[in-house]
Parts: structure tokens; C-alpha cells; sequence
């Protein structure tokens, strides 16, 4: 009854009120005053909440998409989260056991928002089409197959037209989709608003419906190769999808289990548990890139289109300020009140403004100049082994640029012989160049995460982490795409690991070729909980059984790569300086080097760590220059 009252209230507001007007009825409705401006900020403060419609208008959207997108992301994100805040704690849990399941069941989401909205501002249907016309590519043949099917839901959901060119495998499922009950349009049922079915329970009735499809679709990608959202596997397909067809439109057909959010509850669970946790089997040592860790944050949101369509310019802290009640929100600085994006909130949703995936999604943004020119780094070595040499041959032949002297001897007798064209001369080849170096190389960062590394230094430390994976997981791309073109074994694998240390070590990413989400949502949250004491010497241990330094069934052994290859090892240790026992850190260093292991230091603000590593070792006060010192330690080491 509450719901009609709003609903009906809403639908007044949107008869007799449009544009930013709209916006602030909305607001209303929500409890909270909307100021709309046309920058792409938004923010909440005390004055209520202020809504940057430029965040849609330069995305290409007209003023009304905007407005419609706008009040799209309010209801989404506030509204949905006031009424139905078990369904968005199902959301994120689902998309945290099975992160490849993450861009589906945000846009289920985001189309029973969409279509609860709708409800209640039916003047809001022509815009929102539009605005998914607009954002959302209409040929889709280009495109993964299971993206492929978040398109055509999304715009089905929407009211826009049909993708052109799906695969067939698609058109099949969409096709099935329809058969599942005759007479009755299933997506519009599972997506609308249905005052008789908890919000719970009309997400799992959904998902029920449209998982398996996607499921089998992403299977498919996989096998191919294609990009995929993340590492876990697909949802089963033995979910109960039943899409409750009643024709009396009031969903009286559920079944009890469906009401009560029991036994379609567990419905979208992923293939095996071990596949949709993407930390349940960590990469071992020796693996390279036919076994990285899982797919690439960069590489899976290559459909750019459903990623930004999926985007909401509500950041997760401001929605959760606006939810929660006004003494729950944080004071940040004087005049403003937001509650601040937690670098451990939110990890499971990739799509999502806020948490540790939105948080490391922005820094790489700010960070890419420098994450690309740690990248360039390696591109003289990759072009010099891709590249051919000019010289001559040592075999004679019957033609050639070059009378071979040392075979002279040999023609005469061959000439002597009756032979009509001796070979006496030498042609010029394209030959690879000599590997003077071994190429393949294992780097190891480990960062000093003690009481004493809080702030400015703990923030520099876990950017140039950032910079130094996301960089080398990019060489490790380059190397296989010059691989690829040229047919040659490089023999440069790269592959990096990341330890934090306190009074004991952690391995936030263990030694692999690549980089995953599971490490990146680890790695700033790991690197700012600064506490306890320093034991470089523990860390300096385990970072020798990770590169496989004398740890016989732990690795593959002093300066061997998996196929019995000669490779560098770089150890690269940062920190302010300070040791708990001198002794073992001095021990294992010696050890390290005496495996021929590279070891450099750096050391924030203190010559400790530069005097104790020394001749390798540095000192630098502004912290901000940690990522430029890591840049000029690889290079340096080239092969």
C-alpha cells in the first residue's frame, strides 16, 4: 500500500513537473533536496544532494536522456537501497562468489529500477529508450556472445529496438526465452515491479530466468577466448526458472519457496565454488601466461559500451550517505558532509563507483601516463628480438652478394670436378639476434606496511604498486601479441608477485604472469593497514621461496624458468627504514644476492634501508617519486 501511495504520488509529480523540476520531486520523494548544476559532480553536503547532469550531457546524452538518467541513478541507488536493502546485499554477495555472473546481475538491477521507475514516471519511457539507443551499440556482432545478451535485455527492458546481427546462439536463447511460457512477455514480467513478491524474491525469480542463458553464452566465450568479465566460472544451469507466466499479472503463481526468497535463493550459484571465488585457487609458482591469474580488468571491459551504460555518476558513498541517517554520515572537511569511499567497501561489485574495485578503477585512470610509460620501458627489448639481423650466411652457394674466400679451395675442386656452377659465394640472411641476456624475468615488490608507513608514504606505496603490476601485466600483453604476429618464442615471460610486510609477510599476489581482480581489490587495502612492527628479514624469506630461491619443491629452483630456462629475478624492497632483527634481514639478503637474485631498496625519507642494501640501495624523501625510482631500477636491468 505504501508503495501504490509513492508510486501514484510520483506519477503526479511527473505529469505536472519536467526537467530538473522532476529531479527535485524525486529528491522529495526521497527525502533529501536535489540541486541540479550542469558540471559532472556529484556530491552531497549539507545543503542536500547536488546532481551534475554534465556527467551524462558529455557522454553525448540530450537534456532529457539526462534527466531521465539522472533520476534513473537516484532511484537506483538510493531508493532500491532504502526499500530493498536484502536484495542488494544478495547482489553483491552473488557477484563476489561468482564475479563472472557481476555485469548480468547489475543489469537486472538496473532494469527492475528501470521499470519500478517507469511506473511511477511513465513520461520517462521515450527518454530512457532513447538514451539507451544512444549508449548501447545497435550491431552487436562484434561483441561477445554473452554481452551480446546483457544488450538485447537491456534494450528490451528499456523499450529501445533490438540489436542488429546477434549471434545465433544468442537469437536461440532469446527465442527460448519466449517459448518458456506463450502469450506471455517473460522479461517484462521478471523485471516489473510486483507488490505481491518481495524485492528478494523478484531479483532471484530473474536471475532464475535469465543466469542460465548467460551462463552458457559466457561458457562458450570462454572457450574461445574471449574476453570475460572476471575469473570465476558460470552460474549452474539446473536454477529453477520459473518466470511465474500467470496471466493475471499479479505474480499470483509463485511458488512458496519463491515468496519466502528460500530455494531460488541459491539458484544462481556458480558451476563450483572453487571456480567462482577468484582467490580459491591462487597461481603458483613457475606458472606462466597460459596460466595467469584470471582475466584482465582492461582486457574484459573491452565491450566499453555495456560498462559505461552499467556506470552510474552516484558514487557508492554518497548513496550510502544519503541512506543511512544524518549522524551516521562522516565529517571529511569543514562545510561538507560524505561519508568516504572505503577501500574495503564495495569489492565485489566491479561496476560500482564506490569500493576497493571503484577506488582502484580511478587511481589506474590517474595513473595511466605512468603505468604506460613503465610499459614503454620494455618495448626495446621486445622489438630488438622481434627484429632481424642483415648479415651474411656461412653456408656457399652457386649466387650470392659476397665471393666466400674460404671456400675458394672448395670450388676450384669442385669447378675441376665438372661442377658447372660451384658454390663459392655467401648470400645475405635475416637472422635473429643473439640473446646475450636471459629475457624472462620475475619481479617481487614488497612494501613495508608498519605503524610507521600511514599516510602520505602508505597512499605513494600502494599507487606505485599499481603503476608497477598494471605496467608489467601490459609488457606481458606485448610480449604475446609480438609473439603472436611475428611466430617467435621472445623468451621474455614476466611475471611479478606483491608482498606486504609487518611484523610477518603476506603474499598479496602470489609470482604469476598477469594481474587480477582479486589481487587488485587486495592490494590497497593490504598496503594501508599500516600496523606493528618490522620484520624485513621474515619478508625477505618469503619472498625467496616465492622467486624459488633454494626452496626445492616450493619453486622451480635457483634461476630456472617452468621450461628449464635461465631467468632474472629482481627483488625490489620499500619501506622507511627500521628493522626488528638486523641479523636475519642481513642473512637473507646475502642469501638472496648469492642466488644471483637482484635486490634493490628503497627507503622513504631515512638512508637505513639504503646504507643496510647497499650498493643497491636508495634513499628518497618525497614519497611521490617511488613509481619514477621503480621505472628507473627496471630499465636499468633490461635485458
Amino acid at each position: 500500500m505504501e508503495a501504490s501511495r509513492e508510486q501514484a504520488g510520483a506519477a503526479d509529480a511527473a505529469d505536472a513537473l519536467g526537467g530538473e523540476a522532476a529531479l527535485r520531486a524525486v529528491g522529495g520523494l526521497l527525502g533529501v533536496p536535489v540541486h541540479v548544476v550542469e558540471d559532472a559532480v556529484w556530491r552531497i553536503d549539507d545543503d542536500g544532494l547536488t546532481v551534475g547532469l554534465g556527467w551524462y550531457t558529455a557522454r553525448g546524452h540530450a537534456p532529457a536522456e539526462a534527466t531521465a538518467l539522472a533520476m534513473l541513478a537516484l532511484w537506483e541507488n538510493v531508493r532500491e537501497e532504502r526499500i530493498a536493502p536484502e536484495r542488494r546485499r544478495r547482489a553483491a554477495s552473488l557477484v563476489s562468489r561468482d564475479p563472472a555472473a557481476g555485469p548480468l546481475v547489475r543489469a537486472v538491477l538496473r532494469l527492475q529500477a528501470s521499470a519500478a521507475l517507469l511506473a511511477a514516471f511513465p513520461a520517462l519511457r521515450r527518454p530512457l529508450a532513447a538514451a539507451t539507443e544512444r549508449a548501447l551499440p545497435a550491431d552487436v556482432s562484434a561483441e561477445p556472445r554473452h554481452l551480446q545478451w546483457i544488450i538485447a535485455l537491456l534494450r528490451a527492458g528499456s523499450g529501445a529496438r533490438a540489436p542488429q546481427r546477434p549471434d545465433a546462439s544468442v537469437a536461440e536463447e532469446l527465442r527460448a526465452l519466449g517459448a518458456i511460457a506463450p502469450g506471455v512477455d517473460v522479461l517484462r514480467r521478471v523485471l516489473a515491479p510486483d507488490p505481491g513478491r518481495a524485492p528478494l524474491a523478484r531479483l532471484e525469480r530473474a536471475l532464475a530466468v535469465l543466469l542460465p542463458p548467460y551462463a552458457r553464452l559466457l561458457a562458450a566465450d570462454t572457450a574461445e577466448h574471449r574476453a570475460v568479465p572476471g575469473a570465476g566460472g558460470g552460474p549452474a544451469e539446473g536454477a529453477d526458472a520459473d518466470p511465474d507466466p500467470a496471466p493475471d499479472g499479479n505474480g499470483g503463481g509463485a511458488s512458496a519457496d519463491a515468496e519466502t526468497g528460500a530455494g531460488a535463493a541459491e539458484a544462481p550459484a556458480p558451476a563450483s565454488e572453487s571456480a567462482g571465488d577468484p582467490e580459491a585457487e591462487p597461481a603458483r609458482p613457475g606458472e606462466g601466461r597460459a596460466s595467469a591469474e584470471g582475466a584482465d580488468l582492461f582486457a574484459a571491459e573491452a565491450a566499453g559500451s555495456v560498462q559505461r551504460f552499467l556506470e552510474t555518476p552516484l558514487p557508492a558513498a554518497v548513496a550510502a550517505s544519503l541512506v543511512a541517517p544524518p549522524d551516521a554520515r562522516t565529517e571529511t572537511d569543514p562545510g561538507r558532509r560524505e561519508t568516504p569511499a572505503s577501500p574495503a567497501a564495495g569489492a565485489g561489485d566491479g561496476g560500482a563507483r564506490g569500493g576497493a574495485a571503484g577506488e582502484y578503477r580511478r587511481r589506474a585512470a590517474e595513473l595511466a601516463e605512468a603505468i604506460e610509460r613503465m610499459r614503454r620501458v620494455w618495448e626495446r627489448v621486445i622489438s630488438e628480438r622481434t627484429g632481424a639481423v642483415h648479415a651474411l650466411g656461412r653456408r656457399p652457394a652457386a649466387e650470392g652478394e659476397l665471393l666466400g674466400l674460404e671456400h675458394l679451395v672448395p670450388a676450384v675442386v669442385e669447378a675441376r670436378a665438372g661442377a658447372p656452377r660451384p658454390a663459392a659465394y655467401l648470400r645475405r640472411e635475416h637472422r635473429r639476434r643473439r640473446r646475450e641476456r636471459p629475457g624472462s624475468t620475475d619481479y617481487a615488490l614488497l612494501v613495508d606496511r608498519s605503524a610507521s608507513m600511514r599516510g602520505a608514504a602508505a597512499r605513494a606505496a600502494a599507487d606505485a604498486a599499481l603503476v608497477m603490476l598494471e605496467a608489467l601485466a601490459g609488457v606481458a600483453r606485448d610480449v604475446a601479441a609480438a609473439e603472436d604476429r611475428t611466430g617467435l618464442d621472445l623468451d621474455l615471460d614476466i611475471r611479478t608477485a606483491l608482498i606486504v610486510f609487518d611484523a610477518a609477510p603476506v603474499i598479496v599476489k602470489p609470482l604469476s604472469a598477469g594481474l587480477d581482480d582479486a589481487a587488485r581489490r587486495r592490494m590497497f587495502a593490504e598496503i594501508g593497514d599500516a600496523r606493528g612492527s618490522t620484520d624485513d628479514g621474515a619478508a625477505l624469506a618469503t619472498a625467496a621461496a616465492v622467486l624459488g630461491v633454494g626452496a626445492g619443491e616450493r619453486g622451480p629452483g635457483p634461476g630456472a624458468g617452468s621450461a628449464g630456462r635461465t631467468r632474472r629475478r629482481v627483488l625490489l624492497l620499500l619501506g622507511d627504514g627500521g628493522t626488528s632483527d638486523p641479523g636475519a634481514a642481513a642473512r637473507e639478503a646475502a642469501g638472496l644476492r648469492a642466488a644471483g637474485v637482484e635486490l634493490h631498496a628503497i627507503g622513504i625519507g631515512s638512508d637505513d634501508l639504503a646504507v643496510r642494501y647497499a650498493p643497491d640501495g636508495v634513499r628518497l624523501d618525497d614519497p611521490r617519486g617511488i613509481a619514477a625510482v621503480l621505472e628507473a631500477r627496471i630499465a636499468d636491468g633490461l635485458p
